[in-house]
């Protein structure tokens, strides 16, 4: 790698660790030569080696230092390889000449002219005797020959040779740079060379582009960063298409733009032996043998060694061509056979001359490449030599006299004036005593006249000056008044855009350029020609431009692009230079407009096509003391140049006098101010020259330029007037002093220059007016004119009576401002209200802009508000964002544009310095200032809109509804209710810059310097403010204002010193100064509070203390009384006790007898559970028996029985079971004797009966002898209900009946005297619950009785408690009492000295915190040694004086 230049990155350290590096050394080129020539079939290899080197050495030391020359060993290899060829190509020659011929022939295209015969001579020396003629292929140079003249150029040998060295050139490398100056035929050897292969049929491919027309990405692709995706570039698709190219013709890629290191480095694979471009995205396109690298450029001023080693090198001389084979082939295309003849006369006889004096004479507004001017002859020759002018029968005198009249204007065009000598007067001296044939008229230059067609006689350009006509309507800034110089750059401007030449005007701010152009391009017919405007800025790109460019193209056929059908474009290209120019000098914009210039076409930036632009042609403006001042020479040399300059003396004295008496005429104004008016025009050019003389730019006072538009700015203030205001021509000369302050003064920073003004302003009225002196004594005290001297509401512009009345109706405006919108708290002292009559002046006046120049905090913003209101124009301004960028900015000054223009809104549009987020901001407020027009601000439906809201009113006006018509009355409606009112700070070169960028924010505006406020302004305002602070006495408001005014002023004067001293930087803005009585309010506020607060604090404890003492008596009575209520409260307790206690007695002997009683109860209820149990125990048994019982007779019915009662004799098992019922149920005891079944079916006579008393039998009461009767029947074993079944159903029921019925009585029996014992002891334990209830009952009574009397002990308990309590606490607080009395006796005497120091520091309060607050508000920033000598050496001393007491003066 190579280190270290241009266009190569320095490898990270980490990446250089990964290698051992390897430092090369300058090999021996002797040794390698000798090899190669013997690997060449040299013989005496050495000699020649040690020849060849000798001379390469010598070359380097000798030769001058060119950017082009590369004695290397790169440039030794291709003579060597050359030489290699010549040798095989012609053996017998001897070696040393073949040698001698190849480093000739190989290296003479590439020396200069003036190096020449140095080479020749070192050549001589070393092969001493030789002279070999060049190796010639004469067949090859019959072709060139042919083909030079089929391109219609001149066939001059040294032209023929140029074309020839290319080609052997393209032979040997397959990089060639074609180097030199703009004009000198570089293109013209290339087309030529490439001609001669057409002829030869050789199938040549001819790409051009400009490298530096297109961005680095665009030119070799690009990696999208975010999608990976690659976006191929243009050189790398047209290396790629000639790739591609099957046959084995020449394939050309013309570089033609400047080499800078950023591209070209690129470049390095192609051009060296790797022949290969490798992209970002891998790809590599090899370099095929047929095609080559052609750079055709002006110079290698910023190419590295690296890139001059890599090509072969054409240069060609500005005198290998001159100005001969240019002129010859212009004259070779004219018709007429003697016009022919007479032009190559008058080219031999005028132009050598001519050039040689302008290479040493004459300054030109810019260098204007020769060829330029030689070419600008020939055009203007083309616009003269008409038939009309120059019939082809006329005379040759009448051919020199046009001759003449087109050489002086392309020759001395572009002269200028400067501030010592006007080189168009010495051009004209020269040229009339060098040419004598041609007699111009003795008075004036040779520029001040024109041929006229019919007398052929030169006649002074005033002739043709138009009568001019003065609209009141329309803004001086856009009147056009014809001047002799305006006609004559007309005159050829008319001309040359006909024939379609570019056509370039160059001039200062303010000489009307654009005005010019802009006049006769509105006045072309809109049917043949269409306009677009494209104004420069600084940041235009390439890209940009193209797109403005394109915009109104339509594609024709092909990739043909031209204007809407068969119109014609002119691009008017306004500040030319104005972009920036890039690290190796190059203007991107220039670039793509050189491509279309010079080839007709640019390439499409997304698809990479051709696109050729038809039908299109350029004017440009352009200041030569803006931007870059010039422009790249090559791009220059196409258009042909004027210089504009301020008009003259004369000139402007009539377009004023014109102005100025046509409005005093309409306005019926006295007879004698209408006669002073001429006096006053001399007055206002002579103070206008004086002005423009004296107050010279500089890099603080940039802005001191003092042009045209100034000039117009004050007529413009004294067309505001009336006949009211001028009654006499005194008031004339007033206004007219008025109108120059605002305009000259009003730009000036600095005292010294206000006063060198004033002097100047009085010196000059005096000098055109006699007894003016009164006047000028009026005008010092009070001069000021406004539109609101009558109040608001009423425009007239008046002078203003009295500072009084002046603020009083700018205080009304102001609070009538305040009603309607945010409030501002404004003091009005006199320079605020010169600054609102200031501005409100620039509002009123058409298209006025404001620069308000003012460093933060001067009031720029409010009072603006304030002279915006008083206009009754609505304020607008940004409002910034986070991401608030370009589109935005456009967005809002769209709506301001519909808002301005459509709805007929006047607004104001105020920016600050901290609106311009991002500097391109400024190119739409530049593009605005400077044309109203901001390209691309709305889409094209939007346009439509436009015109359409206005077409009516542009009917109405009585105008033709033309789109121009309309877009033109929106846009100039637009520039008068839109007023731009710029705020920003001198602070830094901020400003500086951007008035170097953007020109209209200086030259398109009226200035207002705002200069640090007046002691009486900073007094004023203190004291306005002061007056709504409370706690301060008026007598000493007044002191603290004048004391803080005299800090601010002192710390601006030593700033100044340690600036001077320290080299620091310390400002101080109004601003500072109003943060500074905001916080003296704020600290008097917060330090009062704590004063306060203390004094209350300490107060508060005397009081205390006081009031301590006298409560202690009052407490001693108290504890008495409360210590004989305590006693009573025991004695009542006790008493209590004793009751209480009797009482208990009685409760525990009751509860005694209950509890006794209460246990013989629970013995009984024992003894009964147990009785009960056994009770029961025992019925559980008889159950089953009685259950048996009712199942039998379950089992009986009536059929049964009735059954039953049917036997006639029954068995006797069934008799007996009759049998034994009828004893069981005899009544009361009484067994019958019969119990025969007889007897039995009696009993069951009636069946229902029967049964019923069977289940109603009474089972508990069986009579004895019942039972004793039964006993036989129940032993008998028959008695069975199992086996009486077998008899009879109804008496097996039956038998069961009886069994079951006498078991359960025999077990009853048993029971029965335990039932009764229980009911017996139940009965007992009744009465024994009944005697425990009452005793229970009665001691409730009694427990009732006990809590009421508890109760009542407590209460007293606690009252004696609490009283107790009350009594400690008392004697408590008497102790405590006494203590603090007694302990704070001492503090008593201390605080109330403490309340007596705060009383007093209370006095001093205002002042300890004015000097606290201006060392915090000013001295942060100051050493030391600043901060002591202010404070003590200046601010106490002032203090001193003043009414206001502080403890700080020490």
């Amino acid at each position: 790698m190579n280190p270290g230049y241009a266009g190569r990155t320095e490898l990270p350290e980490n990446l250089k660790a990964l290698f051992r590096p390897c430092a090369m050394v300058v090999p021996d080129f002797e040794l390698i030569c000798e090899i190669m020539l013997v690997a060449e079939g040299f013989i005496e290899a050495r000699l020649l080696a040690r020849k060849f080197i000798t001379l390469y050495q010598l070359c380097k030391e000798l030769l001058s230092k060119q950017d082009h020359y590369d004695w290397g060993l790169r440039a030794i290899k291709s003579v060597l390889v050359v030489a290699g060829s010549l040798k095989r190509g012609d053996p017998d020659r001897p070696e040393d000449q073949v040698l001698m011929r190849s480093l000739r022939d190989f290296n003479i295209p590439k020396i200069v002219t003036d190096d020449m015969p140095v080479f020749m001579g070192l050549i001589g020396d070393l092969f001493p005797a030789l002279d070999v003629p060049r190796k010639r292929d004469l067949s090859f140079e019959s072709f060139v020959k042919q083909a030079v003249l089929d391109l219609k150029l001149q066939a001059e040998d040294n032209f023929v040779l140029k074309v020839v060295q290319l080609e052997e050139l393209l032979a040997v490398r397959h990089s060639v740079f074609v180097v030199g100056n703009a004009g000198t035929g570089k293109s013209q050897v290339l087309k030529s060379l490439n001609k001669t292969y057409q002829i030869m049929k050789r199938r040549p491919v001819w790409t051009d582009l400009n490298p530096k027309a297109v961005t680095n990405d665009e030119l070799f692709g690009i990696i999208n960063p975010a999608t990976r995706e690659w976006k191929d570039g243009l050189f790398s698709s047209i290396m790629r298409e000639l790739a591609n190219v099957t046959h084995d013709g020449p394939k050309w890629m013309v570089l033609d733009g400047d080499i800078d290191p950023m591209w070209i480095e690129s470049l390095n694979t192609v051009m060296d032996d790797n022949k290969v471009l490798t992209l970002a995205s891998n790809e590599r396109i090899p370099l095929n043998p047929t095609m080559r690298l052609l750079f055709e450029i002006s110079h290698l001023c910023t190419a590295t060694p690296a890139t001059v080693s890599r090509a072969g090198i054409l240069y060609i001389n500005p005198a290998d061509l001159g100005w001969n084979p240019p002129v010859s082939s212009w004259i070779d295309r004219r018709e007429i056979q003697s016009e022919r003849a007479n032009l190559t006369i008058l080219f031999d006889k005028y132009l050598p001359l001519c050039l040689d004096t302008l290479r040493t004479r004459f300054k030109k507004i810019i260098p204007v490449p020769e060829q330029s001017m030689v070419q600008m002859l020939c055009y203007l020759l083309e616009c003269l030599l008409t038939p009309e002018n120059t019939p082809p029968d006329c005379p040759k005198e009448l051919y020199e006299l046009y001759f003449v009249f087109a050489a002086v204007w392309a020759f001395g065009g572009a002269m200028f004036q400067d501030q010592l000598v006007d080189y168009r007067v010495e051009f004209s001296k020269w040229w009339v005593t060098e040419f004598k044939t041609i007699k111009f008229p003795s008075q004036g230059t040779v520029f001040d006249f024109y041929i006229d067609p019919e007398t052929k006689k030169f006649e002074p350009w005033s002739k043709l000056i138009p009568k001019f006509e003065f609209d009141p309507e329309m803004p001086l800034q856009a009147c056009l008044v014809p001047t002799s110089e305006t006609i004559r750059v007309r005159y050829f401007m008319d001309r040359l855009l006909e024939r379609r030449r570019p056509v370039m005007l160059v001039g200062n701010a303010g000489t009307g350029k654009s005005v010019l152009v802009g006049d006769k391009l509105s006045s072309l017919d809109a049917d043949e020609y269409m306009v677009k405007n494209v104004p420069f800025n600084y940041y235009t790109s390439s890209a940009m431009l193209q797109a403005v460019l394109e915009k109104p193209l339509d594609k024709k056929a092909g990739r043909n692009y031209g204007p809407p059908g068969t119109k014609k474009l002119i691009y008017f290209i306004d500040d030319m230079n104005m972009p920036e120019v890039d690290t190796y000098g190059t203007v991107q914009p220039h670039t793509l407009i050189r491509q279309h210039m010079d080839y007709s076409h640019w390439y499409d930036r997304n698809k990479l096509s051709l696109k050729e632009i038809m039908n299109v042609q350029y004017v440009s403006c352009m200041n030569p003391t803006a931007g870059s001042f010039t422009i790249n020479p090559r791009l220059q040399r196409h258009f042909s140049v004027f210089a504009l300059s301020f008009p003259g003396s004369e000139a402007l004295s009539t377009i004023y006098s014109v102005i100025l008496t046509q409005h005093l005429k309409r306005g019926n104004f006295s007879g004698p101010v209408q006669k002073s008016s001429q006096q006053l025009i001399h007055l206002a050019l002579g103070l206008h020259q004086k002005v423009a003389a004296t107050f010279l730019p500089t890099a603080i006072k940039f802005h001191y330029i003092f042009n045209l538009r100034d000039f117009s700015n004050i007529f413009q203030g004294i067309l505001f007037s009336t006949p009211e205001c001028l009654k006499a021509p005194q008031d004339l000369v007033k206004l007219y002093l008025h109108e120059s302050n605002r305009v000259y003064r009003d730009k000036m920073i600095d005292e010294t220059d206000f006063s060198t003004f004033d002097k100047m302003q009085t010196e000059m009225v005096k000098k055109f007016y006699d007894e003016i002196e009164e006047t000028l004594e009026e005008t010092k005290k009070m001069n000021m004119y406004c539109h609101f001297a009558r109040g608001v509401g009423e425009p007239k512009y008046m002078p203003v009576q009295t500072w009084e009345s002046l603020n009083h109706i700018l205080v009304e405006a102001l609070d009538n401002h305040n009603e309607v919108n945010a409030a501002m708290n404004l003091v009005l002292f006199e320079d605020a209200m010169c600054h609102v009559c200031r501005i409100n002046r620039i509002l009123e006046s058409p298209r006025g802009n404001a620069l308000l120049v003012g460093v933060g905090g001067s009031g720029k913003q409010s009072l603006t508000r304030l002279a915006a209101f008083i206009s009754s124009l609505e304020v607008f301004q940004i409002t910034l964002r986070k991401g608030y960028g370009i589109p935005d900015l456009k967005a809002d000054l769209a709506n301001q544009y519909i808002k301005t223009g459509v709805k007929n809104v006047g607004t104001v549009f105020l920016m600050t310095d901290a609106q311009v987020a991002d500097e391109r901001f400024l190119v739409l407020v530049n593009d605005l200032l400077a044309s109203g027009e901001i390209p691309d601000l709305f889409p094209d439906d939007e346009v439509e809109n436009i015109i359409s809201s206005v077409r009516n009113e542009v009917k109405s006006q009585g105008l033709v509804d033309t789109r121009e018509t309309c877009w033109k009355f929106f846009i100039d409606r637009v520039r008068r209710q839109l007023k731009v009112a710029l705020c920003f700070s001198p602070v830094g070169n901020k400003l500086r810059v951007r008035s170097r960028k953007f020109p209209a924010v200086v030259n398109c505006t009226a200035i207002d310097w705002f200069h640090e406020w007046p002691q009486e302004a900073l007094e004023s305002v203190s004291l306005r403010f002061l007056q709504e602070t409370e706690n301060i006495e008026l007598s000493v408001k007044d002191s603290i204002s004048k004391f803080m005014a005299y800090v601010h002023t002192s710390v601006n004067e030593m700033s100044r010193s340690y600036l001077n001293n320290e080299r620091r930087y310390n400002y101080t803005t109004p601003k500072s100064f109003l943060e500074q009585i905001k916080l003296y309010q704020n600290l008097l506020f917060k330090k009062g509070k704590e004063l306060t607060a203390k004094m209350e604090r300490l107060e508060n404890g005397l009081q205390k203390l006081n009031s301590t003492s006298a409560q202690v008596d009052g407490l001693k009575a108290k504890l008495a009384a409360q210590e004989v209520e305590l006693k009573q409260k025991n004695e009542d307790a006790d008493k209590l006790i004793q009751v209480v206690g009797v009482e208990t007695e009685k409760v525990s002997t009751e509860k005694a007898i209950a509890d006794e009683e209460e246990q013989k109860v629970a013995l009984i209820t024992q003894e009964v559970k147990q009785k009960q149990k056994d009770c029961e125990e025992d019925l559980a048994k008889a159950e089953p028996a009685l259950a048996a019982a009712q199942a039998a007779l379950n089992t009986l019915n009536k059929n049964n029985l009735t059954e039953l009662k049917s036997f006639g004799s029954p068995p006797s098992a069934v008799s007996n079971v009759t049998a034994a019922v009828m004893v069981l149920m005899a009544p009361g005891g009484k067994v019958p004797k019969d119990r025969s079944w007889k007897a039995a079916k009696v009993s069951m006579a009636r069946v229902d009966g029967f049964l019923d008393s069977l289940i109603h039998f009474d089972k508990e009461n069986i009579h004895e002898n019942c039972l004793k009767a039964i006993q036989p029947y129940l032993q008998d074993p028959e008695f069975n209900p199992e086996f009486v079944t077998s008899k009879s159903y109804a008496a097996a029921g039956l038998c069961s009946w009886v069994i079951n019925i006498v078991r359960f009585y025999e077990v009853y029996c048993d029971v029965e005297p335990k039932r009764q014992a229980l009911n017996k002891a139940n009965a007992e334990l009744a009465a024994a619950q009944e005697k425990l209830a009452n005793i229970k009952a009665k001691i409730a009574h009694l427990n009732e009785n006990l809590a009421k009397l508890t109760a009542k002990f407590e209460r007293a308990t606690s009252d004696k408690l609490k009283c107790q309590q009350e009594a400690e606490a008392t004697a408590c607080t008497i102790s405590l009492a006494n203590r603090l009395v007694g302990g704070l006796a001492s503090e008593n005497v201390r605080w109330a000295e403490a309340v007596k120091d705060f009383k007093e520091q209370e006095s001093t309060l205002c002042g300890d915190v004015l000097l606290i607050t201006a060392f915090v508000s000013y001295l942060g920033y100051f050493t030391k040694k600043y901060r002591q000598d202010l404070m003590d050496g200046v601010w106490r001393p002032y203090l001193r004086q003043l009414k206001v007491s502080t403890d700080y003066l020490g």
